[in-house]
């Protein structure tokens, strides 16, 4: 469905639909739905020159989002429980398939924040100001992660001295709770960042960091996702690409294929209809 007068367009229907609002403000908004999408106590909000794209079986339960002049895509499979998405200043986010996510997503000034696959246990903040914010196949607790300190901080002759530093955690980082991760860190592959550690500088591969700040306290190590027999049959280890192995055999099936009820059809349908031509 699509209001000519201001370009504003929905394209899909949640096949669940309940509790839920879709408000559209401005011109050039745009809706992708895919297939099977549930909305339960979900708030769907474009400001104008805003995309969202949801992909097949994106679920979505108490969820706000608020978009201007952003564009948003959440892959398939992804499971959405209590997550903000605030998005302005042609500001990109982009989550991957099978997803599992929490948390507050603030993105401003044209930031980029990317995610192969991220699996949230309790909910973080991750806030990104310009620059980037890269996540490869990777697990969050509470932590906090940003890419500036937001305020500009000049020296008497005019020089910024506090420019925002892209962040980057690649596969397999585990990072334990009450954790914040400051600008221009990389977190190497299959890291483990402890409990309420600060990290400034960047961590090696397959090693354990721990305290404020962040040092090393043990290398060599690899976590398991969950117990498999398959995986520690792999032991020992001889080089970095059998880590990467280990890890894979210790996820299992990342394929997430949920079933949920549907509500009326006709009633969703008339939703979208109406909130397309009832946008501002």
């Amino acid at each position: 469905m699509k209001k000519k007068s201001r370009n504003n367009e929905i394209l899909g229907v949640p096949s669940y639909w309940k509790s839920s609002n879709i408000y559209l403000k401005g011109g050039n908004n745009k809706l992708k739905l895919g297939k099977n999408i549930f909305m339960h106590n979900t708030k769907i909000k474009l400001f104008g020159d805003a995309s969202v794209e949801l992909d097949d079986g994106v679920y979505m339960e108490g969820c706000t989002f608020m978009i201007k002049d952003s564009h948003v895509h959440i892959g398939r499979n992804t499971e959405m429980m209590k997550v903000g998405v605030y998005a302005y200043d042609k500001s990109t986010l982009d989550i991957g398939a099978n997803s599992t996510l929490t948390g507050e997503f603030d993105l401003k000034e044209g930031a980029t924040v990317t995610a192969k696959k991220l699996w949230c246990t309790w909910p973080p903040l991750v806030a990104a100001k310009g620059g980037k914010i890269t996540f490869g196949d990777c697990g969050l607790a509470d932590t906090v992660i940003y890419n500036t300190d937001y305020h500009p901080i000049y020296d008497f002759s005019g020089k910024r001295i506090n420019p925002d530093k892209e962040v980057v955690v690649e596969d397999n980082v585990w990072v334990g709770r009450k954790t914040t991760i400051l600008k221009g860190v990389t977190l190497g592959n299959g890291c483990i960042l402890g409990f309420g550690c600060i990290v400034s500088k960047d961590v090696p591969p397959h090693c354990i960091v721990a305290g404020q700040p962040a040092r090393v306290v043990k290398e060599n190590v690899v976590w398991g996702v969950s117990e498999s027999s398959s995986a520690t049959d792999m032991f020992p280890l001889e080089n970095a690409q059998d880590a990467v192995e280990f890890y894979r055999r210790s996820k299992g099936n990342p394929e997430l294929i949920r079933k949920h009820k549907n509500t009326w059809t006709l009633y969703n349908t008339a939703r979208t209809w109406l909130s397309v031509v009832r946008s501002k």
